[in-house]
């Protein structure tokens, strides 16, 4: 299993009815091409359910990404900021049992580890907005299509 850095050793977790909670701060994630220095932080409450799955609630995630307005092409900085966000991690996936509300991650269980990077980016790009607007643009009033 190819992991990208952002790792967290969770074996123990599995052995038993255990809650644990941990802060992270300046987190780099490669996916995100367009994330400021300063890159990703939160907190994360990890639950372990039973010996095959851990449910990872993602709290306060605040980042900064550098943006182009679709409306008037200049760059700015539009700041992101997600209260909540749930993944289940389990040992193995079983389709017809996948939760269609939440997201379902793999455990690495030679490594004994969770990889945090691919549940940061889903829940920052389900936040990213259809139509990107720079404040100034933003104040400007939506010109409709008239029908003809």
């Amino acid at each position: 299993m190819r992991h990208n850095g952002f790792e967290i050793k969770v074996s123990d977790l599995l052995n038993g009815k255990i809650t644990d909670t941990l802060s992270f701060e300046n987190q780099r994630l490669s996916e995100i091409e367009n994330l400021t220095p300063e890159g990703v932080s939160g907190s994360l409450t990890l639950q372990s359910l039973d010996h095959k799955s851990l449910l990872v609630t993602l709290n306060q995630l605040k980042c900064s990404l550098e943006d182009s307005c679709d409306h008037c092409g200049k760059t700015f900085i539009r700041e992101l900021e997600i209260e909540n966000y749930v993944a289940k991690y389990v040992t193995e996936i079983e389709s017809e049992f996948q939760d269609k509300e939440q997201d379902v991650l793999l455990i690495d269980m030679k490594n004994g580890v969770i990889d945090l990077e691919e549940m940061l980016y889903h829940a920052i790009q389900l936040e990213e907005p259809f139509v990107k607007r720079c404040s100034v643009c933003e104040r400007l009033p939506v010109v409709e299509d008239e029908e003809r």
